[in-house]
């Protein structure tokens, strides 16, 4: 089952849920299940458990979703009920929740259990336990959402601006997306916990979670245009830029070709990796360029007519080019002025996404990239 659950099907399924779970328990000779309203409040439903030496209440309490935000807000009400019982164990509900949630639950002493058939509940003699299974009622088209052009651009200008306080409005206009999209975004980064609201104002408060999730939703790498050519990585890089100025287009290093202006113990520079603007087709074969193979090519290019992609890109000094400049080669002479050429590279957070998701580089590399210049940001 993909679709959510209504409030009044999710009550029906957990009831069934518990009674399953509870029948045939060998000291259990009863499972009751029960609403239970006092004065309008009080748990969704009750749950009391005849054994053959004593008898155990559960306070339930469900929720539609078992993001952290919801199962914070469960547990709270949870334990201000447990107040009102002599003896009580109060257990959170939900379609499906996640470890994160249940986390939560643990660190309150609140049982768990989900619809998949995760649960952890324990009382007196009984303990159970019971982790690994799927998310049926998983949102596929929520997931998926993450990495769209719109949302993707929402989400690096958070990343790139980790303690920045945003309003709703000013977040959507750097973001060139619509008030609408934030709220959405918004409202799902927040069941999840990974911003908070001061004052009305949206506060990164996980970003390595949500950096993860944004590389892990991503449906598939970018389509790559590979190319050969015989020149030296300044010459190519200072071509390319050439290039896309006489024929309007922005050009940035992402890959490999940004990570080694960023972070140390990135010696290896076998590709020139960039990202160029427009959907009109780049014609880089009148460069003197021979299309090749991935494997094989010497360059790669990101062909978008996303703007996004761009957001919190920099221009390169000079003086970083020289760890590619051939120096051997060339007159010291030629050297400055090849490396003058002003280059720009996209942001850290894009140049890691790409490492990982469109160049799918070792490793190690984008690691470099994660410890030396994005950790340290947060």
């Amino acid at each position: 089952m993909t679709r959510a659950l209504l409030k009044d099907e999710l009550i029906t399924e957990a009831r069934k849920k518990l009674e399953a779970l509870f029948t045939g328990v060998d000291f259990i000779r009863r499972v009751a299940v029960r609403q239970e309203i006092r004065n309008r409040s009080g748990p969704d439903f009750v749950v009391e458990l005849f054994g053959r030496e004593k008898n155990h209440v559960l306070l339930i309490e469900t929720r539609l979703k078992g993001e952290p935000r919801l199962a914070r807000e469960a547990v709270n009400s949870l334990l201000l009920e447990k107040c009102k019982w002599s003896a009580a164990c109060p257990v959170f509900m939900a379609p499906y929740i996640s470890e994160a949630a249940a986390q939560i639950c643990r660190e309150n002493h609140v049982g768990f259990i989900d619809l998949a058939g995760n649960c952890q509940m324990a009382f007196d003699n009984l303990f159970i336990h019971t982790r690994g299974h799927e998310n049926p009622y998983k949102n596929k088209r929520q997931l998926k959402s993450l990495s769209r052009p719109k949302t993707s651009r929402i989400i690096r200008v958070l990343l790139n601006n980790p303690r920045r306080q945003w309003q709703t409005q000013e977040l959507a206009r750097q973001a060139a997306v619509s008030l609408g999209l934030v709220s959405n975004v918004k409202q799902l980064l927040k069941d999840k916990e990974w911003i908070d609201t001061v004052k009305k104002k949206i506060v990164l408060t996980r970003p390595e979670a949500l950096l993860e999730e944004w590389i892990a939703s991503a449906a598939a790498a970018a389509p790559l245009y590979c190319y050969n050519d015989s020149m030296d990585f300044v010459e190519i890089e200072n071509a390319l830029v050439d290039y896309c100025h006489k024929n309007n287009r922005r050009c940035a290093f992402t890959g490999l070709s940004g990570a080694l202006h960023l972070a140390s113990g990135i010696d290896i520079y076998r590709q020139v990796q960039a990202c160029i603007s427009g959907r009109a087709e780049v014609d880089l074969e009148a460069l003197g360029f021979k299309p090749a193979g991935k494997q094989q090519a010497n360059v790669a290019l990101i062909q978008t007519g996303d703007p996004g992609i761009y957001h919190g890109m920099r221009q390169v000094m000079p003086s970083s080019r020289l760890q590619y400049s051939r120096p051997s080669e060339k007159t010291i002479k030629t050297i400055e002025a090849q490396i003058q050429t002003p280059i720009h590279i996209i942001s850290p957070i894009q140049i890691y996404f790409d490492l990982r998701v469109t160049f799918k580089e070792p490793e190690n590399t984008a690691a470099k990239i994660l410890k030396q210049v994005i950790e340290p940001s947060w």
